[in-house]
Parts: structure tokens; C-alpha cells; sequence
């Protein structure tokens, strides 16, 4: 991932969010080798300033930053290296999708390098301090087996049934309200920053779904027993 990947990465995101036909965001790599296997190294080298530095750094965080703030449900499909970098992208996303073959790891502290805070907690949230403390003095790396078991990704599948499993998924969300998944996003991110029930965004998030159409055809749906057709975008 060069400079201007990460840059790139930050443009496009909220270009795919404000697109009404788009419902979902897959963040894969362009084939099985890998999904990111981290920062250009070489460019890494070439900077030789402190200003060039934290271009770099602030560029990483803001990609995966829009990755996390996106409105709309995000998911890593990894398949291959998730090394460094990779695992910075994987973190902003909503749901971490891997096959069997993926290998992953978290390298700072073969480089010398500092993850930022924002990483840090995100992967602490995923798997718990102690063993984001091990995967980050250790820079081990380790399989998708066990990503799953520590809970740094969701789902494993076979390598051959990844992109399948994952449409699949994505098709399942775009037969649900679209509304409750993006109020779902939102409510889940307050929580964990500590909000409350009585902060006006939740609130207002929960009351105007009371007075929406999705949950009123939901609800006629339900008590007909047929399947809803959510028209909320």
C-alpha cells in the first residue's frame, strides 16, 4: 500500500456511501495472493523527514478512518497475506470475512514501528488487551483458524467459497431494512464509546423508526407471513 493507496482509499469510500444503488462495501485484494499485505516498505525508507513521516501515518489512519465511518455496512473479504497495513484496513471494517488459507499478522515490532491509537483500540476491542498485547510484542504471525478463535474475524470460509459466501451475505443485508442496519452501525459505534440511550442521536435514530415505512411494512409482512420488501435508502 502506497501513499496514494492509502489517500485513495479515504477519496473512494465516502464516494461508494453516497451512492444510493450501492448498499454494502466488499474491501478485498485483487486476487488470492493477498488482501493488504501492508505498508510500501521502499517508501517507507525513502522518507527521510518527520513532516514526511506523519503524511504517511495521518494517510493510514484517515483510510482506515473511512472505512469505520462509513455509513454503510463494510466487509473485509480476506484471501492471502493480511499483514500490517492489511490488518489496519481489516479493523475499520464492520465484519472480517477470511479463507482458510489467509494469513495474518501484526508486524510493528519487527519494524519499529508504533500502531496509532485508534488501530490499537479497534484490535483490543476485537480480541481483548491481552491479546492484542501478543499479537503486538510478538508480531507472530498466525492463521485464520485462529483469527477466528480470538475473534479478529467473523466468519472463515473455504477458499473457493469465499466470494460466494460473501455475496451471499451481502445479498441477505439488501433483503433487510436498510435503515436498521445503518441505526444498528451508528448505535453500536455510541456504544461503544460510551454513550447513552438518552443522547439525542439514539434517540432520534429509535423514535424515527417508529414513525418510518420500514418498520410498517415490516410489521404487515410479518403478520401475513410474507417476506418485507424495505423501500428505505
Amino acid at each position: 500500500m502506497s501513499l496514494e493507496m492509502w489517500r485513495e482509499m479515504a477519496r473512494l469510500v465516502p464516494t461508494a456511501a453516497a451512492d444510493r444503488s450501492v448498499l454494502a462495501i466488499v474491501l478485498r485484494g485483487v486476487d488470492a495472493t493477498a488482501f493488504a499485505s501492508g505498508a510500501d516498505i521502499e517508501e517507507m525508507i525513502s522518507i527521510a523527514s518527520d513532516r514526511g513521516a506523519w503524511t504517511l501515518m495521518d494517510a493510514v489512519r484517515g483510510a482506515e478512518q473511512a472505512l469505520s465511518d462509513c455509513s454503510k455496512p463494510v466487509i473485509a473479504m480476506i484471501r492471502g497475506f493480511c499483514i500490517g497495513g492489511g490488518v489496519e484496513l481489516a479493523l475499520g471494517c464492520d465484519l472480517r470475512f477470511a479463507a482458510k488459507t489467509a494469513t495474518f499478522a501484526v508486524p510493528p515490532a519487527k519494524l519499529g514501528l508504533v500502531y496509532s491509537l485508534s488501530s490499537t483500540r479497534r484490535l483490543i476491542e476485537l480480541v481483548g488487551l491481552g491479546r492484542a498485547r501478543d499479537l503486538l510484542y510478538s508480531a507472530r504471525s498466525f492463521d485464520a483458524s485462529e483469527a477466528f478463535r480470538i475473534g479478529l474475524v467473523e466468519h472463515v470460509f473455504e477458499e473457493n467459497e469465499i466470494e460466494r459466501k460473501t455475496m451471499d451475505y451481502i445479498e441477505m443485508l439488501a433483503r433487510r431494512s436498510q435503515y436498521s442496519i445503518r441505526a444498528a452501525k451508528q448505535i453500536s459505534a455510541a456504544a461503544i464509546a460510551g454513550g447513552s440511550d438518552e443522547d439525542e442521536e439514539v434517540r432520534d435514530l429509535r423514535g424515527n423508526a417508529f414513525s418510518g415505512d420500514d418498520l410498517k411494512e415490516g410489521l404487515d409482512a410479518f403478520t401475513k407471513k410474507r417476506a418485507p420488501a424495505f423501500g428505505w435508502r
